[in-house]
């Protein structure tokens, strides 16, 4: 292995201790409304946008003053199931396999959502809607679904396998909108958003095969391909207040049409488009994963991490030069670490001091895993 390999690695296998150690519990950049707050204060969709807000911008956690625990996050169980398994891939290290079924019995065990998928145990409050903690939606699902195939088709563990199926099928069943033709977020929005409506794509195509859902995949396919703008550029969704464009959900969108590139034969001039976008916009000259196009700050983990994923899927294709996959995991690596957890933002004037498992550790170790795989067999 090379030395790039061989950090990678290792920061990845960090980031999951450390979400080991702590149950896979820890706070998260967006769940300010996990809590008894009094009623003036979470009334509205405002005031729970500001506390929210509030917390996912503050430099410095403030969360112990209040509370003394914090949520499970299934979205993060699937994602570090899925970079156990990839380390055991890279290395053999029989512990990385306990480590992903470990995450994955915790997976399949929380059943908060009363259904086959999976939601966040907090409430939300986005710019677009409104849903009550363990709702179920098919981000976490998806990604859900994504770590037990993983260890399935790594492990040959038919209950895995038939977990899937059953979150796969509930997507398919309850958030494809055939009217539309897209993937939904969750179940009562029809809010169109790119990067949810790929990954519900992504994991039907995957585990329901190539009969499963054909149309409603092709359709979900087309639906995004269609609006890209001319400058290869996809916003978070076609809504109002909805046309802003960011690094990980860009990075997400191209990821999910590499594995649906065969669908739509305009996917691979969509991908050549948005590959050379995404490059442009969201890199510095040392590696620096931008969060925004063409500001150099913040770097943002969840960006970073995804774009070690994606850049990685992107590299394999021809489309990107394979020394930005190295020069992002370096930056990654050297810049992007601190006490066994991922910096959640970079400044100008500092970084944050709080650490979150699922926004920035968890994204962080499957695209430090990704790229480790990426460069070992290039």
């Amino acid at each position: 292995m090379s030395s790039d390999t061989d950090t990678l690695i290792a920061g990845a296998e960090c980031l999951c201790d450390s979400a080991e150690a702590v149950g896979w519990r820890g706070p998260d950049a967006y769940d300010g409304l996990w809590w008894r707050w009094p009623r003036p204060l979470v009334g509205g969709r405002r005031r729970r946008q500001v506390l929210m807000q509030l917390h996912a911008r503050s430099p410095l956690d403030f969360r112990p003053l209040y509370r003394r625990s914090h949520p499970l996050i299934p979205k993060a169980l699937g994602i570090f199931a899925s970079t156990r398994t990839r380390l055991h891939g890279a290395t053999g290290d029989p512990r990385q396999r306990t480590g992903a079924l470990a995450a994955l019995d915790a997976l399949c065990a929380d059943r908060t959502s009363g259904t086959p998928g999976w939601g966040y145990h907090w409430d939300m409050q986005t710019r677009w809607s409104f849903y009550p903690a363990a709702s179920p939606n098919i981000v976490v699902t998806a990604f859900g679904a994504a770590g037990l195939s993983d260890a399935a088709d790594a492990f040959d563990l038919e209950r895995y396998r038939e977990r899937a199926r059953t979150a796969t099928d509930w997507i398919q069943d309850q958030l494809f909108l055939s009217g539309p033709g897209i993937y939904c977020y969750h179940h009562g929005s029809e809010a169109f958003i790119h990067n949810a409506n790929l990954l519900g794509a992504r994991i039907v195509r995957r585990v329901l095969g190539a009969d499963g859902a054909r149309e409603a995949v092709a359709r979900a396919v087309e639906r995004t391909v269609e609006c890209q703008k001319p400058d290869g550029s996809w916003p978070y969704g076609e809504d109002g207040g909805l046309e802003f464009v960011d690094s990980f959900h860009t990075g997400y969108v191209l990821e999910c049409l590499c594995d649906l590139a065969d669908i739509d034969p305009r996917v691979g001039d969509a991908l050549e488009r948005g590959s050379r976008y995404y490059v442009d916009s969201f890199f510095g000259d040392a590696g620096e994963a931008r969060l925004w196009p063409d500001r150099q700050f913040p770097e943002d983990a969840h960006a970073a991490g995804t774009a070690l994923t994606s850049l990685a899927r992107l590299a394999d294709l021809g489309l990107v030069d394979p020394s930005l996959v190295r020069r992002v995991g370096r930056r990654a690596t050297e810049h992007m670490l601190r006490d066994g957890h991922a910096i959640y933002r970079r400044y100008r004037a500092g970084t944050t001091r709080v650490s979150y498992l699922r926004w920035a550790d968890a994204h962080m170790a499957l695209g430090m895993a990704n790229a480790a795989v990426a460069l070992q067999e290039a």
